[in-house]
């Protein structure tokens, strides 16, 4: 077994340390689009909950056909074929437009129908469609922008994602202030607001996107926005067999908590409205394995490019180690202050019992979260993604759900049980990736 050295974790960490603030800004928009509607009230909290819970599985999977161009950019580099580099640009831009254009159509059709077998309470139904249908304006600079960041970060210059995706935050803060309260004359919106505020935002940093890839180096030789490149199905088809099979497997592990909170409406608004605030914290957490996941991929894929798979393992203990050691800080620190993160997305005092509840079972998720995430991002670098779908869809969806809706329903648990089912499908879902990248990828290609 051959450890990391030195210039190793050095290298990771200038990588990661941009990764990691650039994924807390990009979550931040949600976490605290549930803070902002929470303070407006429970009711506009479980409105923004289902809304949140519809549009962030079909974001989130979406992404990960757009991640598919970050292996492909790092091979390249890595094997010195930088000139078929604006090629594959261009094509993951016009992947982008593509799905854009069929989630709009989907939304349109199925969006009320969705929201009608759910028999929500007609105040939290108004809100959950006015935000979405404030949100959909957004779609294409969202899935664009998603596109152009996984470009930047491919060439290793992820301090530039990093900046535009906190600007976005600061920008999206405040605009919750003014637009869920009000102020200069606009009305209060309540959580509406949030997605109106989303929506703005992502429009500023999609142009500053296009800004960076026209003016910076090495970006600017390649004359993306000059230079018509016309489709190219072999090159689209290239990042689809990468980009679906992760879309397949983020598609089914974030629609666990989409299908969770769902069924949590049969519980009750407060139910909802708390394993929503849980939820929100979680995906927070969940930013330090998944930054992790993302540098494997440039750094392994890298290696890989380059043939030099003694230090693609190497690269791939030390973010295990990484991961490892964050989920350890992070437990601790939120169990200490459990109480306070707990009063940050509500002042009702009967929702506090049941967001310290959520919130315990939340961490025990991310904990085994940081045991199958990275290695995720290991396995992408390698370009080895097929595994990941399949374990993904039979953990996830043949095992949790199932599970979970028995424990919520069979045993004394009740809506805790969703949360016991997914955390033990987790584990099975870590110890099986670990086992393929240990036993056959990594030492395959050694």
């Amino acid at each position: 077994m051959h450890f990391p050295q030195l210039y190793q974790l050095r290298h990771f960490l200038i990588l990661f340390a941009p990764l990691l603030l650039t994924q807390i800004a990009q979550v931040g928009t949600s976490v605290f689009s549930s803070i902002f509607s929470g303070q407006a009230g429970t009711v506009d909290l479980a409105g923004v909950a289902v809304a949140v819970n519809i549009w962030y599985p079909v974001f989130a999977g979406v992404c990960g056909i757009f991640f598919g161009i970050s292996p492909i950019i790092a091979q390249l580099r890595g094997a010195k074929k930088a000139k078929r580099i604006p090629t594959q640009i261009m094509q993951g831009l016009y992947i982008s437009i593509f799905f854009t254009i069929i989630t709009l159509t989907l939304g349109y059709a199925l969006l009320i129908p969705f929201l009608n077998i759910m028999n929500l309470e007609p105040a939290v139904y108004a809100i959950a469609k006015q935000y979405l249908i404030a949100l959909s304006f957004g779609i294409l600079p969202i899935f664009m922008q998603a596109t152009m960041r996984y470009v930047v970060d491919a060439h290793g210059l992820t301090h530039i994602s990093m900046a535009i995706l906190i600007t976005n935050l600061i920008i999206t803060l405040c605009l919750f202030r003014l637009l869920v309260f009000g102020g200069l004359g606009i009305a209060p919106m309540g959580g509406v607001g949030t997605g109106y505020a989303i929506m703005i935002a992502s429009w500023v940093s999609f142009f500053i996107f296009v800004i960076i890839l026209q003016c910076k180096k090495p970006f600017r030789s390649y004359h993306l926005w000059t230079t018509f490149r016309p489709v190219s199905w072999i090159h689209c088809l290239h990042q689809l067999r990468l980009g679906i099979p992760i879309f397949i497997a983020v598609f089914c592990e974030t629609s666990l908590f989409s299908i969770v909170s769902l069924l949590m409406s049969e519980f009750g608004t407060l139910y909802l409205a708390t394993n929503q605030a849980a939820i929100s914290y979680a995906t927070l957490m969940y930013t330090f394995p998944w930054s992790v996941s993302l540098a494997a991929t440039i750094i392994v894929g890298y290696e890989v490019g380059a043939k030099n798979y003694i230090a693609a393992r190497q690269y791939a203990i030390l973010c295990q180690i990484t991961a490892f050691a964050i989920a350890v800080i992070t437990f601790t620190a939120t169990y200490i202050f459990l109480d306070p993160i707990s009063a940050v997305f509500t002042s009702d005092v009967h929702a506090l019992g049941a967001i310290r509840c959520f919130l315990l079972y939340a961490m025990a998720f991310t904990f085994f979260d940081a045991a199958g995430t990275p290695v995720q991002g290991v396995l992408r670098g390698y370009k080895d993604v097929k595994i990941i779908t399949y374990v993904a869809f039979i953990t996830y969806w043949l095992i949790s759900v199932p599970m979970g809706y028995a424990l919520a329903h069979m045993t004394s648990y009740g809506p805790y049980g969703y949360w016991l089912g997914l955390i033990i499908s987790l584990a099975i879902n870590a110890t099986a990736l670990n086992y393929r990248l240990w036993k056959h990828t990594a030492f395959h290609h050694v």
